[in-house]
């Protein structure tokens, strides 16, 4: 089995925590737009989303098949 799904699973938690957060913010202060916070720092989600990429890229490794395969 993969750490695919589970990796998956785990940023999808992350960034619903994080637009939470946000739209929490959005509410509970007055000086705090989630406009101006996007406008200022959507930068930083490309780069989060690079090095994850990066990340998934150098730690993949291949799938091994199992011992009782059928061979061709």
């Amino acid at each position: 089995m993969t750490n695919g799904p589970r990796q998956g699973a785990l940023i999808a938690g992350l960034v619903l925590i994080a637009i939470g957060v946000i739209l929490f913010l959005e509410i509970w202060s007055e000086q705090f737009s989630i406009l101006h916070f996007l406008g200022r720092y959507w930068p930083v989600i490309l780069i989060l989303v690079g090095v994850k990429k990066l990340y998934d890229y150098f730690t993949w490794q291949e799938p091994i098949a199992p011992d009782n395969a059928p061979k061709e």
